[in-house]
C-alpha cells in the first residue's frame, strides 16, 4: 500500500511539473517576436537540421521521428516549412534563437569596423567615398546588441573631408575629438582653435550637409555626395572672415579659405562634383552679381571717396557705366553695369595676371574696399545659390 501510494504521488508530481513547464513555456512564448522566429527559420543548414530533429522528438515522439529525419535529409526546405510554431519551441531552441540573434548583432558590428578601417586607411579615393557613404547611414545597434560608444554621420563627413586632403598630401585641417564623448570637430591650422567647425546634416529629400561654425552657426558651404555638389555661401564667408575675424591677419584667413577651396577642387577632380565658389572664384572671367541688379545712386561715388583717402585712383570702367581701381601686382578691382538701360545688372569683377585672386581676397586685403562693401552690403552683397542658402 505504501508503494502504490508513493507511485501515485510520484505520478501526480510529474503531471504537476509537466503542467508548470507547459504554463511557463506558454508564458515565455508571448515574448518571442516575429524576428526571432525568422532568425530560427533562416539559420544555417546545420542549425536548421539540428533544431528540426529536436522539435520532432519533443512534439511527436519516437513513433514518427524516422519519417521526419528522412524528410530533413531529402528536402531541407520541407524540413524548414515544418518548423514548429513559437508555442512548441523547447528551451534549447529558444536559446539557439537568442544566440543566433547575438551573433547577427556582432556580425553587424564587425561589418561596421570593416567600413571604418577602409575609411581611415585606404589611399584610393573611390574606396574612400564608398566607405564614407556606407557609414553615413549605418545602424550599429540591433535588437539584441547595442554599442554604447558611437560617432555620428556628421563625424564621418569630417573624417571623409580630412582623409581626402590627406590622400592628396594637402594640409590645413586639425581634426580633434571631444575628451568626454564621441564627437569630432575640425579647425584650421592657420587660425588655431579660434573657430571650430562641424557638419550639420540636412533632413528630408535633399540630404547633404552644411559645413558649420560651431559657435555662430554660419554655414560656410553645402556638400551633397549623392548629387555631387558643393556650394559656397558668400554671406557666411563675409560674416565670419570679414567681420567676426576682422582682427586676424588676412594671410592667415586666406590660408584657411584656401584649404576649403583645395577640398572643393579635390571633389571636382576625383568625383566630378559641380562647384559654385561664389566670391571665392579666382577666374578673371567670373562676374559677381550684386544682390540688387540696380544700385542706388551714389554707391560708386562712395567708393571713389574711399579710394582717394587710401591713395588709390578710381577710373572709369572701359566697358561703360562703372569704375575700376588698379591695385598692387596688376590686380584690378571693378564694378560695372553689365546690363542695359532698361534692365541693369551690376556686377563686381577682379582680374590678375595669374588668375589667383578672388573677391574674398580683395575684401580681406584692402580695408577701404571691405569697409565700402560692408557699408553698402544690403545692395552689394554677392548672391549665393538661393535654393540652398535662404
Amino acid at each position: 500500500m505504501t508503494n502504490d501510494s508513493d507511485k501515485h504521488l510520484t505520478s501526480a508530481n510529474a503531471d504537476s511539473a509537466t503542467t508548470r513547464i507547459k504554463d511557463s513555456a506558454q508564458e515565455s512564448d508571448e515574448n518571442i517576436t516575429e524576428q526571432s522566429r525568422e532568425s530560427l527559420a533562416s539559420g544555417s543548414a546545420e542549425h536548421s537540421q539540428a533544431d528540426v530533429a529536436t522539435k520532432t522528438d519533443d512534439s511527436h515522439g519516437n513513433a514518427n521521428s524516422k519519417s521526419q529525419g528522412t524528410e530533413q535529409s531529402d528536402d531541407k526546405s520541407a524540413a524548414t516549412s515544418e518548423m514548429p510554431k513559437a508555442d512548441s519551441l523547447t528551451p534549447s531552441q529558444r536559446f539557439r534563437i537568442y544566440n543566433n540573434n547575438i551573433k547577427d548583432g556582432l556580425k553587424n558590428g564587425i561589418q561596421f569596423t570593416k567600413y571604418l578601417d577602409q575609411l581611415t586607411e585606404t589611399s584610393d579615393t573611390n574606396e574612400l567615398l564608398e566607405s564614407a557613404t556606407h557609414l553615413f547611414s549605418f545602424k550599429m545597434d540591433t535588437d539584441f546588441v547595442a554599442f554604447p560608444h558611437q560617432y555620428t554621420a556628421s563625424d564621418y563627413y569630417l573624417l571623409f573631408m580630412g582623409r581626402l586632403l590627406e590622400i592628396h598630401n594637402e594640409e590645413g585641417l586639425l581634426l580633434t575629438s571631444a575628451a568626454d564623448h564621441e564627437e569630432l570637430s575640425v579647425a584650421f591650422e592657420a587660425l588655431g582653435e579660434r573657430v571650430s567647425f562641424k557638419f550639420v546634416l540636412v533632413g528630408g529629400r535633399n540630404g547633404g550637409a552644411f559645413f558649420t561654425d560651431k559657435v555662430s552657426g554660419l554655414h560656410l558651404f553645402y556638400m551633397n555626395l549623392e548629387r555631387q555638389q558643393i556650394r559656397f555661401n558668400s554671406k557666411a564667408f563675409t560674416d565670419l572672415f570679414a567681420v567676426t575675424l576682422a582682427d586676424v591677419p588676412a594671410d592667415k584667413k586666406m590660408a584657411a579659405i584656401d584649404t576649403l577651396i583645395t577640398f572643393a577642387k579635390d571633389l571636382q577632380r576625383d568625383y566630378q562634383f559641380s562647384a559654385d565658389y561664389n566670391l571665392l572664384e579666382t577666374d578673371n572671367n567670373a562676374t559677381y552679381q550684386t544682390r540688387h541688379a540696380a544700385l542706388p545712386a551714389g554707391t560708386v561715388d562712395k567708393l571713389f571717396v574711399a579710394s582717394a583717402d587710401s591713395h588709390y585712383m578710381l577710373q572709369n570702367a572701359p566697358a561703360g557705366n562703372g569704375a575700376i581701381i588698379e591695385l598692387e601686382d596688376d590686380l584690378v578691382f571693378g564694378i560695372a553695369d553689365a546690363g542695359t538701360q532698361t534692365a541693369p545688372k551690376w556686377v563686381i569683377t577682379t582680374s590678375d595676371p595669374k588668375n589667383q585672386v578672388s573677391l574674398m581676397a580683395v575684401l580681406l586685403n584692402y580695408d577701404f574696399i571691405r569697409q565700402w562693401y560692408l557699408a553698402n552690403r544690403d545692395d552689394l552683397e554677392i548672391q549665393s545659390d538661393p535654393l540652398i542658402f535662404a
